[in-house]
């Protein structure tokens, strides 16, 4: 993993890395992932970027505005990241969020029946995918314990197939964390999601507007079409996982991609007016005198 940019890359654990990390209580899995060595009792380090973002996305006058997210302004931050990470980063940060202000296009822009929201109860029946439930109960109490993550909802993007869990965080608990501590909490649920092919977006908020607090995407090979019944064979469809937790650039970013987008929109509808303008005076028939 790069420690400045997240970017992490799937199945590799250099020597140097390898050794770096078990000093500091940590083993390299299978697959590139890094775990704490169980028992040691140290707190996990890491380091990713922590963002406060006001999710309001507008309304789409179309399905091609949904999906034509303009990902190569991500490009000059992240040079390193491939297109594919662009345009998963560029989907979350302006995806619209399940609020009350936001639930119809939110409901609209999700495959039918693909929303669980079982994170408040487990089944004893059946598995909730992507399953949190250990992640959450696991943390320790300097993290928040079970109290830090309040619910979260798992759902798939019906134009582009991505598939999200949306994590809610209880404010107060999430406040007093360190920047590493709030990586830690991000990183155990993404590589958790990202097992069952899922991106995962960190939200802090009410019913009425969320705040972003980070991201978790990843470069699948196959994104999955419906549920999965088990994890994913990690080394062979994850390319690369990337995160953040920059709380200004997030800001940023969302702002430019917001307002490139429809701009975009308003140039595609000027076009086509135009289009639609020129069609009719060919075809309209001559006015005699």
């Amino acid at each position: 993993m790069d420690r400045e940019t997240g970017h992490l890359s799937a199945g590799q654990c250099s020597g140097q890395d390898r050794a770096q990390g078990q000093g500091q209580g940590w083993d390299c899995a299978r697959g590139g992932r890094w775990r704490p060595r169980v028992g040691l009792g140290r707190r996990i380090l890491l380091a990713i970027a922590g963002a406060g973002l006001l999710m309001t996305a507008p309304h789409p006058t179309s399905a091609k505005a949904q999906t034509d997210c303009p990902s190569e302004m991500l490009t000059p931050y992240w040079p390193e990241r491939s297109p594919q990470i662009h345009q998963t980063f560029c989907e979350l940060l302006v995806f619209p969020t399940a609020t009350l202000p936001n639930g119809d296009t939110f409901t609209d822009r999700i495959v039918d029946g693909s929303l669980s929201s079982d994170s408040r109860q487990a089944s004893a029946d059946t598995m909730t995918l992507p399953s949190l439930w250990w992640n959450r109960d696991s943390l320790t109490s300097h993290l928040g314990g079970r109290r830090l993550v309040d619910s979260w909802i798992s759902y798939q993007i019906k134009d582009s197939g991505t598939t999200v869990v949306d994590v809610i965080v209880n404010p107060q608990m999430w406040s007093v964390l360190t920047y590493n501590e709030r990586y830690a909490v991000l990183n155990q649920f993404g590589t958790a999601a990202r097992d069952f092919g899922y991106n995962v977006r960190f939200f802090q908020g009410n019913s009425r507007n969320y705040r972003m607090m980070g991201i978790y995407a990843c470069d699948f090979v196959d994104q999955p079409s419906a549920p999965l019944s088990g994890p994913l064979a990690l080394e062979d469809n994850v390319q690369t996982c990337s995160a953040n937790l920059d709380a200004g650039l997030i800001v940023l970013l969302q702002r430019n991609l917001l307002a490139e987008s429809e701009r975009r929109q308003q140039a595609a509808q000027a076009a086509a007016a135009e289009n639609s303008l020129q069609r009719a005076e060919v075809t309209s028939p001559p006015i005699a005198n």
